[in-house]
């Protein structure tokens, strides 16, 4: 026999199929976005087979499908309508029926219908029972994991249940039941035999981070939602669904269900009672608070690195946030949280920046709601602790042993005796405070001094962008707000750059109050007050910054006789007016 026989019954396969289906030709989305039209011919485990226009086969596998035709395969599956295998190994088994029929199509009375294993349920094989050991045995002891309830874990099969009207807890009602039934699978990849195994669909449940990670597909809980959660879905799939979970060893067990299902419903927190409105009086803790918050918006450019198509994506500015560690550690510019204080924190100013600002995060979707904002800053202003029962002390502030004579006899100048106690920004902070306009170069190469000023388009700048500032206010030595539309509501934020030296206020709005704030800066040296609102009241102030060098109130509202009284004050000081 020739090939050429085989051809037409190879076409003929394709069109007994095709009217198995009962399925026309339809347009799929790829995850990647491409759309293409085909019609669905069979499937065999994750793989659909399709047949496009041109005739030509086409194996997909299904986590490549956007999730309306992952709904519409799994419906048609599920129903029947398609048939199990690979066209091409069909067409091979059916040849020798189609030829049975050929040399019996002169006896048709005596031909009965082929039956194949498609046009009934498929056989399976029974699962493997588990050996029952006799009540007290050494091999029926079950392990109990730190800290949990060893009431819990003692009797019921691959989990605890749950008392009645007790709300479901991850870690003693739900991980239990997949250590049982999925750890064989679904694990971090682990070392055997000198080979890394790797989670089967690159789903790994052994944590509730991971579980509520998903896979490279997807997510497979969301939360609140039983219907769109497809780890409750697959646990609930007809035993002969090629999709079916567990696939060894039988379907969990209705209880079981339940507590997934429950846990699902009740917000899948990591702890019973825990997650948005989980309370907050003892403490801010990182797993029940901080990190559902990360999961939710940041994890999409943020977590750990990962291969896609072949090729590793790394996290968005090499900074990873799926894990505590992670966090604490930052990136290659450096730390993002300074523990103890969520001013000097690049994490918070992201976070709280202007909404139309491009560096805010996340950059997709709201901002974060005033609530968790203030959760971010509780938590970092409590030390960033991953448990609220863990001890952070705050660093004493050490007082820069520095004054006026000190740097005279040393000869070195005052900024460098500044910088050398503060590290260098970070490129972020650095990169977010440029996005208001501000011109920010380091004063030397030898310390972290910075000078900032907006001498581009200052008529532009106005209270806001001095805000943006604070993610460097203590590098940040000169400052100059010349010409800018900035007002007094701007300098209580100046006056938190704890290390400025010089000041340039010239032609701003700003006046008396004004003054009435600086007066508190310990290292200020120089001071331009020219073409402002500033009068004689603020001479008793100025009188008080006994430190001053350089004074500048020409064109300002302060008289001759102001100028007398603050030269007197300060004799060592040079009042320009």
């Amino acid at each position: 026999m020739g090939v050429s026989r085989y051809i037409p019954l190879f076409l003929s396969l394709i069109l007994g199929l095709t009217l198995h289906a009962e399925e026309t030709f339809r347009t799929f989305t790829a995850v990647g976005g491409q759309s293409f039209t085909a019609r669905v011919l069979s499937y065999e485990g994750q793989t659909f087979y399709l047949e496009g226009k041109d005739k030509k086969l086409y194996p997909v596998p299904y986590n490549q499908l956007s999730t309306a035709d992952q709904t519409y395969l799994r419906q048609l599956s599920q129903e029947g309508k398609i048939p199990i295998g690979d066209p091409r190994k069909l067409a091979s088994q059916e040849s020798p029926k189609e030829q049975e029929s050929e040399a019996s199509s002169s006896n048709e009375d005596m031909a009965e219908p082929a039956v194949t294993a498609q046009d009934g349920p498929r056989l399976k094989a029974p699962p493997k029972k588990k050996p029952e050991l006799r009540k007290g045995s050494f091999f029926s002891y079950k392990p109990v994991k730190l800290g949990q309830d060893p009431n819990l874990a003692v009797e019921a099969k691959g989990g605890g249940m749950p008392k009645e009207g007790e709300p479901i807890d991850f870690t003693n009602h739900v991980l239990p039941i997949l250590e049982d039934r999925c750890f064989s699978c679904h694990q971090e990849p682990y070392d055997k035999n000198g080979r890394t195994i790797q989670p089967k669909a690159g789903l790994a449940l052994n944590t509730y981070e991971l579980v509520m990670k998903g896979n490279l597909d997807n997510t497979v809980v969301t939360a609140g939602d039983v219907a769109d959660s497809y780890l409750h879905e697959v646990l609930t799939l007809d035993e002969d669904d090629d999709m079916f979970m567990p696939p060894k060893g039988g379907p969990l067990t209705p209880e079981q269900i339940d507590i997934i299902k429950r846990w699902i419903e009740e917000g899948a927190k990591p702890k019973a009672g825990g997650g948005d409105s989980a309370d907050t009086s003892g403490g801010i803790s990182f797993h029940d608070h901080i990190f559902p918050i990360l999961e939710e918006r940041c994890l999409d450019c943020h977590g750990e690195p990962y291969v896609k198509n072949g090729r590793t994506i790394h996290p968005k500015a090499g900074l990873a946030l799926d894990t505590y560690e992670a966090v604490l550690k930052g990136n290659l510019d450096g730390a993002i949280i300074d523990r103890g204080d969520h001013e000097e924190s690049t994490l918070y100013v992201v976070i709280t920046l202007d909404p139309d600002d491009s560096e805010i995060m996340p950059p997709k979707g709201d901002p974060l709601s005033a609530e968790e904002v203030e959760l971010f800053k509780k938590w970092i202003d409590e030390g960033a602790k991953e448990y609220p029962s863990d001890v952070f002390e705050k660093p004493k502030e050490e007082k820069v042993a520095v004054s006026l004579t000190s740097a005279a006899d040393t000869k070195i100048p005052l900024v460098d005796l500044l910088g050398k106690r503060l590290s260098k920004p970070s490129k972020t902070q650095l990169e977010v405070a440029s996005k208001t306009g501000a011109l920010v170069t380091p004063l030397s190469m030898k310390h972290t001094m910075i000078r900032a000023e907006f001498s581009s388009g200052p008529s532009l700048i106005d209270d806001r962008a001095v805000g943006a500032l604070s993610g460097i206010q203590n590098n940040i030595s000169h400052l100059d707000l010349s010409r800018t539309k900035i007002t007094n509501s701007a300098i209580g934020t100046v006056t938190k750059m704890k290390h400025l030296t010089w000041l340039g206020l010239r032609n701003t709005e700003v006046n008396d109050q004004a003054v009435k704030q600086l007066k508190n800066l310990q290292f200020l040296r120089y001071l331009n007050l020219s073409g402002t609102k500033v009068s004689d009241s603020a001479i008793k102030d100025l009188s008080q910054m006994k430190d001053l060098e350089e004074i500048y109130l020409w064109n300002s509202e302060v008289t001759e006789n102001g100028v007398e009284s603050l030269r007197s004050a300060l004799p060592n000081a040079k009042v320009v007016f």
